[in-house]
């Protein structure tokens, strides 16, 4: 394997890179609205990172920093689908047309799916609360036969998964730090409660400030990899910038702290840019960087897109989101695809569906 630092980049990647250049371009030589000063930011996209060592623990939610109407309440339904596989890259590989049958080259091979179930309220117009909670489930990929044919179709890697049996699940993430990730069987479990509260501390026409915290209850079990058994912690700091009417840049820096005595503290963050030239749709692109709460140091060579070596979980996590939301009155559907495609440290494939609602006191007008 070669030692160089070059940078090269999954095919999808360039994808996604090309499409935001151009989807960015649109507002500055097509589109016309009649009103200018008109506020059509939806926010950043809101999800959890369902890469299992961090599933497991809190991480902070995606939120605008700026100020809301008081006694606004929302709730939220989201749906996750996840499909990931990844091998001990420095075991040689089976001959072409031959599969992965021992379990000791597998590290991840599975599929989830996920439902979250979400509230917030507006106490002050400076402060809001939230709780997210959800149902997570585990079980073989049998989706796998179409994401192959289609990566083949297209000519796209198949990140290793023409090696694997189809349609089995058997998760192995070793630690040094005593977190054991493992699960060989279907499952289904409950998993932890988050909650949060955000204060907007500065605000003007062009920037909003606000503090962030939160608690996870742990409700769910590290044996269901559903939970870690342990609350977390989690602080931070999240900023919007409006530099244009039609476009909001996002972004947040904050830490979570385990309390299970063996992950390590985690950073949280994101950067996030919306294009929303229209109330209806917004278009998005965010990157979400997180460091790993798990070390090993068994020196795997790991294939990653800065084709250079590193031991496993020693990069960050920097995931590409790339999505749309559609609001009409007080409704709001959000759709995304997440990859790890960068620095390989995420779960290969994730997509997530949400809807939502905003409730406001009877007789108060949209703001």
């Amino acid at each position: 394997m070669s030692n160089s630092a070059n940078l090269t980049l999954k095919p999808s990647l360039r994808l996604l890179f090309l499409a935001g250049i151009f989807l960015v371009s649109q507002p500055v030589f097509g589109i016309e609205v009649d009103d200018q000063g008109a506020d059509y930011a939806k926010g950043p996209l809101y999800g959890k990172n369902m890469f299992l060592p961090y599933l497991i623990h809190y991480h902070l939610p995606a939120l605008q920093a700026r100020s809301g109407e008081q006694f606004d309440f929302q709730y939220h339904w989201s749906a996750y689908y996840v499909q990931d596989v990844q091998y001990i890259e420095n075991v040689p590989l089976p001959p072409t047309g031959e599969r992965y049958y021992k379990k000791v080259n597998i590290i991840r091979d599975y599929e989830s799916f996920a439902i979250e179930l979400g509230f917030s309220f507006q106490l002050l117009e400076e402060l809001q609360i939230g709780l997210d909670m959800r149902l997570l489930s585990y079980y073989g990929g049998f989706l796998d036969p179409l994401f192959e044919e289609f990566h083949s179709i297209f000519g796209l890697p198949n990140a290793g998964r023409e090696f694997f049996l189809q349609n089995q699940l058997y998760i192995n993430i070793p630690s040094d730090n005593g977190v054991l990730l493992f699960l060989d069987e279907s499952v289904t479990a409950f998993g932890d409660i988050d909650i949060w509260g955000k204060w907007t501390f500065f605000e003007n026409d062009s920037i909003s400030l606000a503090a962030l915290g939160g608690f996870k209850l742990p409700t769910g079990r590290l044996e269901t990899l559903s939970g870690s058994g342990y609350p977390d912690l989690g602080l931070g700091i999240i900023a919007d910038i409006r530099p244009l009417w039609y476009l909001s840049i996002y972004g947040q820096a904050g830490l979570t702290l385990p309390f299970n005595g063996k992950s390590y503290p985690m950073f949280n963050g994101y950067v996030g840019l919306e294009i929303h030239p229209w109330d209806i749709f917004s278009f998005s692109i965010q990157m979400n960087i997180k460091t790993s709460p798990i070390s090993n140091d068994i020196g795997w060579g790991w294939n990653w897109d800065f084709n250079t070596n590193f031991k496993a979980y020693s990069m960050p996590q920097i995931n590409i989101l790339v999505g749309f939301m559609v609001r009409s009155g007080d409704f709001t559907w959000q759709c995304y695809l997440e990859e790890d495609a960068i620095t390989n440290q995420g779960a290969d494939l994730s997509f997530n569906l949400m809807f939502s609602q905003r409730i406001r006191p009877q007789g108060r007008e949209n703001r």
